[in-house]
């Protein structure tokens, strides 16, 4: 904690999400059958990734270092160019406590990789945001307010940009993943298909079949209440840099230091 009692957001406050079954989907069209899957374990951030966090990526030449992107990746940034993300240089988006925005999945997964990181499929995701009985919120199954989500009621934000990521306390999952519901949509491993729910199996937990889209997952600061379930299904192209989209990061594992609690 700081001198004034707030979280650092320094190399992630990891929650273990332990191996179990778990529900997933919803009686949607686009997000069903609902389906208990048995999910690995693994660790999960507590919060999305901030300015702060990215900005020693940034510092240390992510973005110029070979070794952090995929082959598609380097490919796109060799040929966009950029050096930070889109909203750099805006204060609306780009306070310390707030989450990163403006960052490509590309962007997202490099920063994993720099962090011996990765981003977490869209089933690791969802299980962490809704808890093992497929609430429909992640704080249960009332209504999103103003304590437990940054969204737009009636399509009307509550504030036009992001908050910060250790705000909305009472909208914590099971898990304690805070802003799962609300604030920035989050980029997951996932390629994109409609018909995925209905395919998923215990040996089909992660869509690879190749596509132009990758999932994003929780709703953000404009979305109405009706869009912050969990399981709602979003996508975008991999390049998108847009205000409304951040993520957080998982790991198979985390080593413990002697200064640091999980």
């Amino acid at each position: 904690m700081s001198a004034t009692g707030r979280y650092e957001c320094n190399e992630g406050f990891w929650i273990y999400i332990p191996e179990g079954p778990a529900l997933f989907g919803a009686h949607s069209l686009g997000e069903g059958p609902v389906r208990s899957l048995n999910i690995p374990g693994l660790y999960v951030a507590r919060y999305a990734t901030t300015n702060q966090e990215f900005a020693a990526f940034v510092q240390d030449a992510g973005y110029r270092r070979r070794e952090f992107w995929t082959g598609e990746g380097w490919e796109w940034i060799q040929a966009e160019n950029v050096g930070e993300p889109a909203f750099w240089f805006d204060d609306l988006f780009n306070q310390p406590y707030q989450p990163v925005t403006g960052v490509s999945f590309y962007e997202a997964d490099a920063y994993a990789r720099w962090k011996s990181a990765r981003l977490p499929t869209e089933l690791e995701w969802e299980k962490a945001a809704r808890g093992t009985q497929g609430a429909r919120y992640p704080w249960g199954e009332e209504e999103p307010n103003a304590s437990r989500a940054n969204f737009a009621p009636g399509f009307v934000p509550l504030n036009r940009s992001p908050v910060e990521v250790t705000d909305c306390p009472e909208g914590d999952s099971p898990f304690r993943c805070r802003q799962m519901a609300g604030n920035v949509h989050e980029w997951c491993q996932d390629y994109f298909h409609v018909d995925t729910p209905a395919l998923r199996s215990p040996a089909n937990l992660v869509e690879v079949r190749s596509s132009g889209r990758r999932v994003l997952k929780g709703g953000c600061w404009g979305s109405g209440a009706s869009r912050l379930r969990p399981s709602a299904r979003w996508s975008s192209p991999a390049h998108l840099r847009d205000n409304v989209v951040g993520f957080r990061l998982a790991r198979d594992q985390v080593v413990k230091r002697k200064d640091q609690s999980i």
